[in-house]
């Protein structure tokens, strides 16, 4: 039910204030000079609620992007799964709240955040390349993550506008893995690191597929040695996994753990201390375009070429679905093509 009040003010200007009555909630106000826009305007949100439509109020109404994401950042970041990767979502968030932080949140369409997106496409990476599509989805996941809160939590706006903006597509998946040789010269090189961990880190990386934000977690008490598994606890997803462990890695964890004297970290030593040291060992060994991150490309790539199934790898590496094992694929499909020659030679003449 709307209400029409003529009001006026110390200096003879006179207004109309509408006030629409919800049936539940703060009523919906706004003043208008002209009394015939202020029924059009009344008829039209009577229309909304009518049909079920939401209307913000007028305390929504007031709401910046910047609010949603300061409010996201201090409330919902630290309970959701995306808490671990606080530090990176700070970061991309940052970005939007200097581009459209001052944007009524009720304002923010699907034309405004695609052209923010195609801003952001035109800025340089660190070598001076486009950024990449999974860079700018990481960007939009890390808005739309606000923008949802936003809806379903804060009542702030109808629905997440990102819905409706295309996202790019993602660059071709890197495959890179090391072969025999490659992985034999990168050992020796971290053999003779100073870091002495740095040959048990990368062979259990090797073994496990584990990130190295993972290994780097990893305490004494989620390894059993006798069992041959490590169970890591904090990892992207914010699902744990339990991983068996081949014979090689159980070797050179129990050496390691003979030889240190922290029961706590399977690892006392920082991220900064592994990225320098890995890359020395890697430099030295000939590799210089491998990441660290490929040693578990490279651990997945040996399970499909040892005949494990994509939902093996899946379980093994934490991925929840099978669309980051499909890369592994072709792998898979070579060896098992193998086998089946060997059995038709053998039985099938």
């Amino acid at each position: 039910m709307a209400t029409i009040e003529r009001r006026v003010g110390s200096s003879g200007k006179t207004t109309w204030r509408v006030r629409v009555r919800r049936q539940t909630g703060p009523s919906l106000t706004k003043s208008f000079k002209r009394k015939v826009d202020a029924e059009e305007w009344a008829r039209g949100i009577e229309h909304k609620l009518d049909i079920g439509d939401h209307v913000p109020n007028s305390e929504a109404r007031k709401r910046t992007l910047a609010d949603a994401i300061d409010r996201y950042l201090e409330v919902t970041l630290p309970r959701s799964k995306h808490r671990k990767n606080a530090a990176e979502q700070t970061r991309l968030l940052n970005w939007w709240k200097s581009e459209l932080g001052d944007r009524a949140l009720v304002g923010i369409t699907p034309a405004t955040l695609a052209e923010a997106c195609d801003k952001l496409a035109k800025r340089k990476s660190p070598s001076g390349k486009p950024l990449a599509g999974a860079t700018l989805n990481r960007y939009l996941s890390a808005i739309s993550s606000v923008l949802t809160v936003a809806t379903k939590e804060y009542g702030w706006i109808p629905r997440n506008p990102l819905e409706n903006v295309k996202r790019p597509e993602d660059s071709q998946s890197r495959e890179r893995f090391l072969d025999a040789d490659e992985r034999a010269s990168l050992l020796a090189q971290c053999d003779a690191s100073a870091l002495p961990a740095l040959r048990t880190v990368v062979d259990l990386a090797l073994a496990t597929g584990a990130r190295k934000s993972e290994l780097m977690r990893l305490d004494w008490s989620n390894i059993d040695l006798e069992r041959r598994v490590a169970r890591f606890l904090d990892t992207k997803n914010g699902d744990a996994r339990t991983v068996p462990l081949a014979p090689s890695a159980v070797v050179v964890l129990k050496a390691w753990q003979e030889s240190t004297t922290d029961k706590g970290a399977v690892f006392d030593f920082s991220l900064a201390q592994l990225h320098k040291h890995w890359r020395i060992a890697r430099d030295a060994a000939g590799l210089a375009d491998v990441r660290f991150h490929d040693l578990r490309h490279s651990a997945a790539s040996y399970l499909a070429m040892s005949g494990a199934s994509p939902m093996d790898i899946a379980a093994i590496l934490g991925h929840r679905t099978l669309t980051m094992v499909k890369r592994y694929a072709h792998l898979s499909e070579q060896h098992t093509t193998a086998a089946v020659d060997r059995m038709a030679e053998k039985f099938l003449g």
